[in-house]
Formats: structure tokens, sequence, C-alpha cells
């Protein structure tokens, strides 16, 4: 069975949504036999990372809401996480755009490491308040998942795998996809949003049932 999923790195209903998945997967007999592939999606493209503004002003300013709204915003994205069971940071969380990183997730994937790269740039955003658009701070992180280094920088500087992000947009499109996390099972059904664990679970069950048949 195949899930694909297309996420951002900053979008915390794509994290949240995939604590649920991997808590299906853990009740999942078949589990081994899942593959998940993950695919592009850009959140807030045009964002730039502002030194010394908090996450919850740069969420005001971009979104055209009060503080006070962007606080409250952020508490119910916080108590989501606490039910799932993934920990978010606001504190230290840097509000920027992911553009840059998802050029080397490309050349992460192609390396077989797309699943790792896109966990430890979760990790690193929620949790660790690293800037995902600074070029020393996306080399090093692809490092710490064995990409090479120096290939990260070339691909930073040429803006490769530029045609692979664009692919994976507009098969965002082509499938219908308005919001992230959006999964898809065997390219046959999906779901969207941060479901609890149930929904995956029935998911899981149907497609597998189906394939037996």
């Amino acid at each position: 069975m195949k899930i694909t999923i297309w996420s951002d790195f900053v979008c915390p209903f794509c994290y949240i949504g995939e604590s649920y998945l991997q808590k299906a997967l853990e009740n999942f007999e078949h589990a081994d036999e899942v593959e998940i592939e993950y695919k592009s999606f850009l959140l807030s493209p045009e964002s730039q990372y502002t030194p010394g503004k908090n996450y919850y002003q740069a969420f005001a300013d971009e979104k055209g809401v009060s503080l006070e709204q962007s606080k409250a915003m952020m508490q119910q994205v916080l108590d989501m996480a606490e039910k799932s069971g993934v920990n978010i940071n606001y504190d230290i969380a840097k509000f920027t755009n992911t553009v840059t990183a998802h050029h080397v997730f490309q050349y992460a994937k192609e390396q077989g490491k797309g699943n790792e790269f896109f966990k430890r740039f979760y990790e690193a955003h929620f949790n660790q308040g690293e800037v995902l658009s600074d070029e020393e701070t996306i080399v090093r992180l692809a490092e710490e998942v064995g990409l090479d280094g120096t290939k990260v920088r070339q691909i930073i500087e040429s803006k490769a795998y530029s045609n692979e992000v664009t692919q994976d947009l507009s098969e965002s499109r082509q499938v219908g996809v308005q919001g992230v996390p959006f999964f898809v099972f065997d390219n046959k059904y999906a779901l969207s949003g941060a479901r609890p664990t149930e929904y995956f679970t029935q998911v899981l069950d149907k497609v597998w049932e189906e394939k037996g048949k």
C-alpha cells in the first residue's frame, strides 16, 4: 500500500495529522507493507523571515489579524498538538518560507532520504527554532540526514529541482488538494486535515481489504 502525503515543513496540521497516521500504523498489522511518499506543498512561498519578530506577530502580519487573534489561533493549534502527542513551541519557532528547503527535499527524495528529511525539518521548525529559509541551516540539517553538503549548496545556488517542486504542486491541483496535509491511499482514497487516528485506521483497513479482493 502506498500513502502519498502533500505537506509543508511549517504546517502544524501536517505535523499533527502525521502523528495520528503513525499511531494508526502502529496498530495496523500490514504496516511493514506500507510505503509513504512525501510531496512538496508551499504554504507561504512569499513569506520572509524577519529577525527579531516573533512567530505570533509574524503570523498576525501575514494574515492581517490582531496579535491577540494570532495568539488565540496558535493556542488552538497547541491544544490540538498536545492531544496528538506532538510538541510545538511557537515561542521559538521562526515564521518563514520553505521554497529553498523543498528544492533540497527533492534531492533528498532522489537519494532515498525524503522521509527522514521531512521529519528532521519538522522537528527543526517546531521545536528547535531553526530558520528553514537560511542556507547554512538547510545545509546543516541536510547533512544530519546523510546528504552531501556540497551538493546541497549547489542546489540552493542554482535553484535546481525547481521542476520537481513545480510538478508536485501541479499534481496537487490535479488531485484536488486545497489544503494540507492531504493523504492519498493507493491513488484511490483521500483524507485531508489533521484527522484523529480512527479515520486513518478505517481507510487503512478499507484499502487493504480491497487490495485482497
